[in-house]
């Protein structure tokens, strides 16, 4: 349990907030999802999460219960309190044994909180996260951008019909049909205009639009649908 002091007044009417920074050495490969919980104040806490590499190079940083960034000044720095039962906020990292990682823990709110800090690994969503692009032909696929920058891709060659892309969430998701290895204009689809013909593309790339946002492996988070069939809605 963590122990954050209140924000204090700065120049210019800004607050410095009260904080706490962790080291988190990575005892072997894979991904890991760091959660903060506020104990003392709740549905009123106003807590930011920022995970810097070893050179202090800003990761990620949380922003809300269903989805972070990739830099600092993508976040308020007056966080409006949480509305939902769950306060807690949250982040993805990817990491190889022997490396190291910073976490700080910053308090907006003008009094101390408390709060519980969680470091759990987890299994990512695999689509699309293989070193070859996956074979999608036909069907339905379900897949999550958890982590800044992430690109899922498939291999569409052999898909024909209309592929429809479904997703609902705080990111800006975009999912790009490439009709050779260097097109430079790939077509777009997103919650706007989500269906289109496959034909001629060969390669299948969803991302969050800017690369600067992820979510988790959840419905209005992450989580995407891609679905091959014979006609557009």
């Amino acid at each position: 349990m963590a122990v954050l002091p209140p924000a204090q007044g700065a120049p210019g009417g800004e607050l410095r907030p009260g904080m706490v920074v962790y080291r988190i050495p990575l005892v072997s490969d894979g991904a890991v999802r760091i959660s903060a919980v506020s104990a003392d104040l709740q549905l009123t806490a106003r807590l930011r999460l920022v995970l810097l590499d070893d050179r202090g190079v800003v990761q990620a940083v949380s922003v809300a219960r269903n989805w972070f960034a990739a830099r600092p000044e993508l976040t308020p720095l007056g966080l409006r309190p949480q509305i939902t039962a769950d306060p807690g906020l949250r982040l993805n990292f990817r990491g190889q044994a022997g490396q190291v990682f910073y976490l700080r823990v910053e308090n907006y709110a003008l009094s101390e909180d408390r709060v519980a800090l969680y470091a759990d690994p987890f299994t990512p969503n695999p689509r699309g996260q293989g070193l070859v692009p996956e074979v999608f032909s036909s069907g339905t696929r379900v897949g999550a951008i958890e982590f800044v920058g992430e690109f899922d891709r498939y291999n569409v060659a052999s898909a024909t019909g209309y592929l429809r892309f479904a997703y609902t969430g705080p990111l800006d998701l975009v999912a790009l049909l490439y009709n050779a290895p260097d097109d430079p204009n790939p077509r777009v689809l997103d919650p706007v205009v989500n269906c289109a013909p496959i034909s001629p593309a060969i390669l299948l790339v969803v991302r969050d639009r800017g690369l600067a946002r992820a979510g988790f492996d959840e419905p209005g988070s992450g989580r995407y649908t891609l679905e091959i069939s014979n006609t557009c809605p």
